[in-house]
């Protein structure tokens, strides 16, 4: 690919490469700027939609439906009986 180059170890491993930012530059600059908006020092996307959306209806959703305890025996006889 034009204006990309990889540098390779003596077992033929691609181990980094090295981009032409003329050519690439504003690509890069978007996929840079994606990599820090989901660092693990920065959780602002938690905030951002749609991610929040989702959120909130994962939390209204475990409110409203309570953990339970499950008898795995009875739902194992259950599932022994159903087939």
């Amino acid at each position: 690919m034009k204006g990309i180059q990889y540098i390779i170890d003596e077992t033929g491993k691609k181990t980094a490469v090295v981009i032409d930012l003329k050519e690439w530059g504003q690509l890069w600059d978007e996929f840079y700027q994606n990599l820090l908006d989901r660092s693990p020092t920065n959780e602002d996307w938690i905030h951002r939609s749609p991610f929040r959306e989702k959120l909130d209806q994962a939390l209204a959703w475990n409110a409203n439906n309570p953990a339970h305890l499950s008898d795995l025996e009875s739902l194992e006889s259950k599932l022994e009986n159903h087939e």
